[in-house]
């Protein structure tokens, strides 16, 4: 390993490997600490103050291994807030952001500061109660080189996936550090608009193809356009006085580029001004306030107008089939899901969210919710924060922080647990990378005597 120290508050850390596969971690970089006191300090400024803190953190920016819409391995980032304390493992949450359009917005560029919001208030709010939180950028966001494949589902789930197990392999680099940190075998997904549909997204991939890999103790989608072709869809068409018009053409895009090849021919599609401009406006160097100041009173008269008419009348068109392919209501989830959404919500429809919870419950689904909050509460960006702490209120109710010698992830140390390290000394099959973490009580990389001696001392 290569440590070179940038200045005083920063050094960055890059570990080569050998041929990359999706999920190796390739690069991590330390970019900041902050005390308990630091923390309270911030949230009281912000006027939020959901629950006190309990640890120092610590956070890292990382690269790693992914897939392209291509099926290559691709390059992405990422951010991770850790909690400080080396004998007691924490549940992993994954939070999907919102909608980026910059590239200097990026949860790994822009770290746990003022200027990303979302990220500051998530991971001050999540870490320091014992969490090991986990911000993807997404695929693009953050690499002037790459677009951002937005509202297409398997992108998320690659990234998210490919991210957990990058942090996993940052938790062995790190465990001869200040900051070693281990997780347990909790995993909560959370994430609001874009990020809510991320969230759904990434809860179905993992479950439908990676089963052995990932139990979701729960999973809470908030604010998203889960349902595409049934909802998004005819409230597009019904032209209505969109509060951020550019998120129609960010859509398009993306959706022609990751279906189509970045060479598609945009003058098949939107008018000659739009055909030309669109490519340039989705760089990464634009905001949506720049769009929204170019945009038309009514987003879809960027399309051609046999475009349009076809979009509207034809159940095959291109667009159509996108979104349909997109719309998350195909399957069953087998955890616990929590829906959150507004009914003033003024971008994403709440019918998302009812539509959603409706199927899965006429699908089968046994363990799922929803909670609307009422119109008078505001739209989309208002009800943010309150999703959240919402959200927030319910994780914690599953959230178990393991201390060691705690074998069965219970929370306690038990007569259980010294019956499973006993076992483990003789058989060490099938036991996960928490569980081996948990049985060795004194750090020498085995279970032994030993470990057994130091948990009936617990117990005593």
């Amino acid at each position: 390993m290569k440590i070179v120290k940038l200045s005083f508050w920063s050094c960055i850390y890059f570990t080569s490997f050998g041929s990359a596969e999706p999920g190796d971690l390739l690069e991590y970089n330390y970019q900041s600490t902050f005390s308990i006191s630091t923390i309270q300090f911030i949230l009281n400024s912000l006027g939020n103050d959901p629950s006190l803190p309990m640890y120092n953190i610590s956070v890292y920016d990382i690269k790693y291994e992914s897939y392209s819409e291509s099926g290559e391995v691709d390059t992405l980032a990422g951010l991770v807030i850790i909690p400080q304390s080396p004998t007691k493992a924490f549940p992993i949450l994954t939070y999907q952001h919102g909608t980026i359009i910059l590239d200097s917005e990026a949860p790994s560029i822009t770290g746990v500061s003022a200027e990303n919001f979302e990220v500051l208030f998530v991971s001050l709010v999540t870490t320091p109660s014992g969490f090991i939180t986990i911000i993807p950028d997404y695929t693009g966001i953050g690499d002037p080189d790459e677009y951002h494949p937005y509202i297409i589902a398997d992108p998320h789930t690659e990234a998210v996936v490919n991210m957990i197990r990058g942090v996993k392999e940052l938790a062995i680099e790190l465990e001869d550090s200040n900051d070693r940190f281990q997780f347990n075998d909790q995993l909560f997904l959370i994430g609001y608009s874009d990020g809510g549909y991320a969230t759904l997204a990434s809860q179905r991939g993992m479950q439908l193809d990676y089963p052995d890999e990932f139990s979701i103790t729960a999973s809470l989608p908030m604010a998203g356009p889960y349902d595409l072709s049934g909802t998004m869809v005819p409230y597009f068409l019904s032209e209505p006085e969109y509060s951020q018009p550019y998120y129609v053409p960010y859509v398009l895009t993306s959706h022609l580029w990751y279906y189509q090849g970045v060479d598609v021919d945009f003058g098949e599609y939107f008018e000659p001004f739009w055909a030309d401009t669109l490519p340039s406006l989705y760089d990464g160097t634009h905001s949506g306030y720049e769009i929204n100041n170019l945009m038309p009173e009514n987003p879809l008269d960027i399309l051609l107008d046999d475009v349009l008419e076809e979009f509207e009348t034809n159940e095959d068109h291109f667009f159509r089939q996108s979104l349909e392919g997109n719309t998350l209501l195909d399957w069953v989830p087998q955890s616990p899901t929590y829906f959150f959404h507004g009914i003033g919500d003024d971008v994403v429809p709440f019918e998302n969210a009812q539509m959603a919870y409706d199927a899965f419950l006429e699908n089968g689904a046994t363990n799922i919710s929803m909670e609307l909050f009422p119109e008078e509460l505001g739209g989309h960006s208002a009800l943010a924060v309150p999703c959240l702490l919402a959200g927030y209120s319910v994780i914690l109710d599953y959230q178990i922080i393991c201390p060691k010698g705690d074998i069965n992830s219970d929370g306690l140390v038990s007569l259980i647990d010294l019956a499973l390290i006993s076992e483990y000394m003789v058989v060490e099959n099938n036991i996960t990378d928490y569980q081996w973490w948990a049985g060795d009580c004194d750090y020498d990389g085995n279970h032994s005597v030993m470990d057994i001696l130091m948990v009936s001392d617990i117990l005593e």
